[in-house]
This record gives C-alpha cells, structure tokens and sequence, in this order.
C-alpha cells in the first residue's frame, strides 16, 4: 500500500452500475463471522432481488472485499417464508413451537409488566440476559439489551467468550493487550514475508478469519512460503493452502508444542538473545525472585521439574503424532526465519485450551518470531482495531455483580442456588443469539427451560430458531437490510469499515431491536435509555472524531478504507525499542512464567492454571465412548445462523465425519444414517466415510438446529447435544473434548 494511501481515509463506492428500476444498496453481514464483506442488495419494488459484491481484480493494495456464499444467500435470508412476521404468545407448552398472534402493544405490556413483577418479587439478578454475539454491528447489537437491564436495575449476566476465551486469556498473560486490543497478531500483507507458515486448527477457507484472508495466503504461496496445517482432519483450508498436513488426535495440541519446544531446546536452536532480552520464565536465570527453583519452562519441557523429559517419542503416544515427524517440524520451525505460527479457536475449545495457546506462543517466542516481519505472536488475528466510539452508547455497569459462565447455562436454570450459583434464575431475555443451540448440552437447557421455576422467558428473533420455540413472548426482529448500521472488519483486520445502508423497510410487523426496548423502557419507567431520534443520529455520533472523518461521504459510498497501520506485525515496537515500549504485563516482559497466574493459579474458581504452559491430560479413556467428537463450523453457516436455509446447505452438507477403519469395524457404509451418542444425548445423521478425518476422531459441523424427536435424540445433526457443559480453568468452552461413540440408526 502506498504512502499516500496509508495516510488517509478513503471513501469507496463498492457496486456497479445500477439498472433501470432497481436500486443497489451496499452493506454487509451483520452476523458474527469474522469477515465483514461487501455484499450487495439489489432492490425492485421495495424487495431484494438479487445479491452481488464488489467488482474488480483482487489485489494486495485495496483488494475487492468479495462476499462468500452467506454473503451471496442474505436474500434468501431476508426473503425466507420462515420469517416472524408479528408479536406472538405462547399458547402450548414451551419448546412445542405453538404461539398466536398479539399487537405489539400487548406483547410489549406483557414483557414489561414481567419484568416489573419479577424484579420487584425476586431482585433484578433473577433476570438472565441471553443476549450474545449474533449482531456484530456497531449499534444493534447486545450492549442494547445490556444497557435497557443495567438501567433497570440489573441481572444476571452470562460470561465468556464462546470462541475465543482461551486465546484471550492465555494471550492477556503472555504478551499483555496490544494497542488496547485483547490480542492481535499480524496483516495479512505480511503473510508473504515468512519463510514457513503452521496454519494450526487455523481454518479461515472455512470459518472467516478476516475478509480475504484465505487469497492472501493463497498469494503468499505463490511466493514460495511454505504451508504446513495441524488439524484432526483436512479442511477446505488444508486442501487449498497446505504442503503438509498433520493428522493430530484433538485436546492433545499442546503435548505436540511442548514436544518440539524439548528439540529446539536440546539442539539449541532457540533465539537466546531474544529470549534474555524480552522473556520472563524461559530458564532459571530469568525467573522472578520469588518463583521456586525449576519453575522455568525450559525446566518444565527437559522434564528437570517432574522427571517426565517432554520428548517427541512422549509426545507420539500422546498426539498419535510420529516423533520424526514432531522433531522435523520443530527443526524447520527454529531454523527457517521468519516463521509464523498462526492457531485458531478450535484447539483452545478443549479442556485446558488455554495450554494450548500458551504453548504456541512459546514456540514463537522462543525462536525470536514475535514482533518481526514475517514472524507472529501465535494469534491470527490482525494487529489494527477500526476505532469507532461505540462507547457513546453506554451499557453502563450492572448493580447486581451477577455473573455465570456461559458453559453452565442448563445447570444454572436447572438448579439455582441449590447448585451453587448466586441466584434462581426466574426470567430470561434472549436476543442476537441462539444460546439454547449454541451452548453445550442442550438437552439439559431445554429440559431446564421447560421447568416452571423459569416463569418468563422473551424472545427477540428472525426466525422460529431453538431457542424461539421456548418463549412465552417471541417479538419479531428486523434484519440488518432493514436498518441501518456500520461494520467495522472483524478479527482485528481494522482496516476497512462499512456502511450498512438500509435497502428496505421492515418486513411484516418486524421492529428494530433498539425500537423494541426503547418501547419497553418507556413502560419500564426508564428515561434517558434512547435520546436520539434515528439510529442514523447515533451511527453519525459513533464516526465522530474517529477516521471516519467525512460520514456523509461515507454514508453515501458504503465503505472506508483506513489507514494501514505502522507496522504490520504486533509488538514491533516493543522489540525495537523496550526500554520506552514495555510489554503490557505485569513485568514488562513476554511472560513464559506468568506472575499474575503463579500468584493466583485457580484464576476463576474453575481448577488451578500453571504458571508456565503445561501439557494437562484432558480426560480419562471411557470404553463407552472411544471417539472424539470435533465440532467445526461449517461453510454454509455462521454458527447457527442461515441453518434454515437449503440452498447453502447444500455447499456443505451436514454429516458425521467418520474414518474408513472407524466406520468397518461399526459395520457404517458412507450415506448411512448413523447414531452419534454419549451420555449426554444422542443425535441422528448421515455418514461420511472418509480419510480425511484422523483415526478415533469423528467430526459434526457446529450450528445444525437442535430437533429432537420424541425419544429425545435430534435428529438434525445437532452436535451440542453431545458436547460437555464444563469450562476449562481459564473459561474456554470445551466443545472439542468431547466422547462419543457411533452406530446405525435404528430404522423405525
């Protein structure tokens, strides 16, 4: 990018000619994907007709913001038959899908007099906000739902990242934040600086990590990188990009880093300079005063601290990765400079998943790849965050200090204080999101939801989702096409902005969400929640003083592009200049040995966390269930959003992976219709034979519809019904470490 483009903001108009009587329209997906495209509404007669994206060449400058195929699907999805088209009640029992039709007036009178009712009987902490990721935007997102319940007093609020907790947190106690941001890794027009890539349960040619990602990997390629991908199974991103593929059984990830971190230490490959420099804990002679002897990672990995020597031949029963194999890629890691180690969420999902990260950014750290061209910290994420002053709508603090992870959310509305927790949950407002699917074990959920103690239970959505059926008010929802809004790009990959232009009034009866609880504060006694007459009032307000500094230019082409950022990779310029840019933690330094975590290692009350990365066996061999279950996401949907919708699935049709070996022994011939059970619940889907797909390891995309028939086994492929209701100790959901076993499906 040229200098002149890196220092100002440029205005775009991403569409083509319009024809006669339609207007096109640009915005882009609301939903929680990571990528933020240009997707293009071309409107006849007040209807979408038709979806395109931004012409043009790609390039590596201003490349074309071009939509995948959820892109191209959004008029299916505004158009859909199955849309809420008024405010309905329930009238059977919850979960049964049975409501009339009511005006809004008496649905918004119920919904308040509830919530009046409720707080003033229970306290407002009875009240469980469900709200979660599923509106990505900059105003109608949760933090509407958030800032109507604070001003009401409060609730009880659900805490976790469902993606990214581990990564979150093992990068907050490694590296600290980067410029304000949770973690950041590089720009994608660095890809082409390393000399090797491990693309590690990395998968952005399937789930989005940035928009365009995948072609700059694919330019850098091109160029002679090479690409090596770690994953249970090959993904479309492994057959596009990988050299080489590395089959490795899930939960085991960080026994396989540690394993190669034993090769560079012993064949002193590791970058001594750099770690004396900038590390806190690598070896003895750079821990803390106060830390034990032989707490040091280097102790630790040569097996000095517990006599277990972390070796590749270890790590092969581990991993069933071979040790050749662990012990070449540690020695091509450590020797071609720069390499970048780029992990995803998935191998974080898992039972002590922040081990995992931990581990990777150890190898990065120890070869001296962070904060250099070509290098990376272990994130894949981009290093820019687009600053817009979403702060401006204040969610304020919530009064009662009520909070629940989200991986207990059946136990929490099954057992209440009985179980623990800090309150009986009686009330659950839910909006942008689907938690009943997307939260693990959902059976208990939906046993819990249809229990009594749970008196009210208000529904924001598009669609009769899971979670809808279970409402006792379910208010229809207007898309973003019926709105406006802007998307900043996601992932950290800041550097581009959209503006989500409405295209069509709202369908049916729907009503904007911030609409819907601006009625609900004024019956609630609230002032002050809405000041502002259109929500284009408040997206003006959030440009202000930021780089979106013409917002009529804006507002009128659809898309700024942002400055670059200075540098490229983060931490540059703490490794070019420590002693004026310290490491934000609480030594200055890269923490391998973590003070914060060595002086309170049971961090959140869910089980202690070592100070330095650590292999932890994730669970204990059950003969019932021999297999592994991974849940990835799928490419025709953004976790469960457009599960609705069967064009797009078709693109990627929901099935059990299942290997040849796996499958002979069970008698399975691919396309059967098979049973995929644990204790938990069971689901019903067809096979896929395939050696793609690791040894003792079976794969169900994540996001199918929750279904279940009336012996209580779903039978849409829904993978939450088998998956684990535990966090790990640093409050990663474990959807990845999860038993199973598989048989034929009983014909009935």
């Amino acid at each position: 990018m040229s200098e002149q483009n890196r220092s100002r903001t440029i205005y775009q108009k991403p569409r083509g000619p319009e024809a006669p009587g339609e207007r096109i329209v640009t915005s882009t997906c609301a939903h929680n994907c990571g990528g933020h495209c240009v997707v293009n509404a071309h409107v006849r007669d007040g209807r979408i007709v038709k979806i395109s994206t931004q012409p043009g060449k790609w390039d590596t400058e201003l490349p074309p913001l071009y939509a995948c195929v959820r892109g191209f699907a959004a008029a299916d999805h505004v158009n859909h038959p199955d849309r809420l088209k008024y405010p309905m009640r329930r009238t059977g029992e919850r979960g049964s899908g049975e409501f009339q039709r009511i005006s809004w007036d008496e649905a918004l009178n119920e919904v308040a007099r509830q919530m009046l009712r409720i707080r003033d009987t229970y306290g407002p902490a009875s009240i469980l906000d469900c709200s979660r990721s599923g509106g990505q935007t900059v105003l109608h997102t949760r933090n509407i739902i958030r800032r109507l319940l604070n001003m009401f007093g409060g609730h009880t609020e659900l805490w976790g990242n469902m993606s990214a907790e581990a990564e979150l947190f093992a990068f907050r106690h490694t590296y600290g934040q980067y410029k304000g941001a949770e973690y950041a890794g590089r720009e994608p027009i660095d890809y082409v600086n390393s000399r090797l890539t491990i693309l590690w349960g990395w998968t952005p040619g399937d789930a989005t990590f940035g928009t365009g990602t995948l072609e700059y990997l694919k330019w850098a390629k091109g160029r002679g990188v090479r690409m090596v991908c770690v994953d249970p199974r090959v993904t479309h991103t492994s057959a596009t990009l990988a050299d080489e593929h590395i089959f490795i059984r899930p939960s085991t990830d960080a026994a396989m880093l540690i394993a190669m971190a034993y090769v560079i230490i012993t064949e002193e490959l590791q970058d001594q300079g750099f770690l004396d420099r900038y590390v806190l804990g690598f070896d003895e002679e750079h821990l803390p005063p106060d830390a034990p002897a032989g707490s040091s990672y280097r102790s630790y990995v040569l097996g000095h601290s517990d006599g277990v020597p972390k070796t590749p031949g270890w790590a092969e029963g581990v991993t069933g990765v071979p040790a050749e194999t662990i012990a070449r890629l540690a020695r091509e890691f450590a020797t071609n400079r720069p390499a970048a180690m780029h992990c995803g969420y998935a191998p974080g999902r898992t039972a002590f998943g922040e081990q995992f990260h931990r581990a990777a950014y150890a190898l990065a750290i120890m070869t001296g790849n962070v904060g250099v061209a070509g290098g990376n910290t272990g994130a894949s994420e981009g290093v820019r965050r687009a600053g817009l002053n979403r702060g401006r709508f204040v969610v304020g603090t919530n009064p009662t200090g009520s909070r629940v992870h989200v991986a207990y959310l059946g136990d929490l509305l099954a057992r209440g204080q009985a179980g623990g927790y800090p309150v009986d949950v009686k009330m659950v407002y839910s909006a942008f999101g689907d938690l009943l699917n997307q939260a693990p074990n959902s059976s208990k959920t939906a046993a819990a939801l249809k229990g009594k103690e749970i008196e009210f239970v208000v529904v924001h959505e598009n669609f009769m989702t899971p979670t809808a059926r279970f409402a006792d008010i379910l208010l229809p929802a207007t898309t973003s096409w019926e709105r406006n809004d802007i998307r900043a790009a996601g992932h950290g990959f800041g550097s581009h902005v959209v503006f989500m232009k409405k295209a069509i009034e709202p369908m049916y009866e729907c009503r904007n969400d911030l609409d819907i609880c601006t009625a609900l504060a004024q019956r609630l006694g609230i002032t002050g929640y809405n000041d502002k007459a259109s929500d284009l009032e408040w997206l003006r307000e959030f440009c202000q003083g930021t780089e979106v500094d013409d917002f009529d230019a804006f507002c009128e082409n659809g898309l700024a592009r942002l400055p670059a950022p200075a540098d490229a990779v983060a931490f540059a310029e703490e490794v070019r200049d420590p002693d004026h840019h310290r490491f934000a933690t609480p030594s200055g330094k890269i923490e391998l040995y973590s003070t914060t975590l060595a002086k309170k290692p049971d961090f959140y009350g869910l089980g202690a966390i070592p100070a330095i990365p650590t292999y932890i066996p994730p669970y204990q061999a059950d003969p019932r269930f021999p297999l592994q279950l991974i849940s990835p996401q799928s490419r025709a949907r953004t976790h469960s959003i457009h599960a609705n919708q069967p064009r797009l699935a078709k693109i990627d049709p929901q099935d059990v992976w299942l290997h040849p070996e796996d499958a002979e022994v069970r008698g399975i011939a691919d396309g059967q219709m098979v049973r995929v059970f644990n204790e938990r619940g069971a689901t019903l889907l067809p096979a896929k034979v395939t050696d793609r797909i690791a040894r003792g390891c079976v794969s169900i995309k994540a996001g199918a519809w929750f279904t279940p028939n009336t012996a209580g086994d779903d039978v849409a492929g829904s993978a939450n019904v088998l998956t684990n209701d535990r966090p790990s100790p640093a409050g990663a959901q474990t959807y990845s470490t999860c038993l199973v076993e598989v048989e034929a499906a009983t014909k009935t």
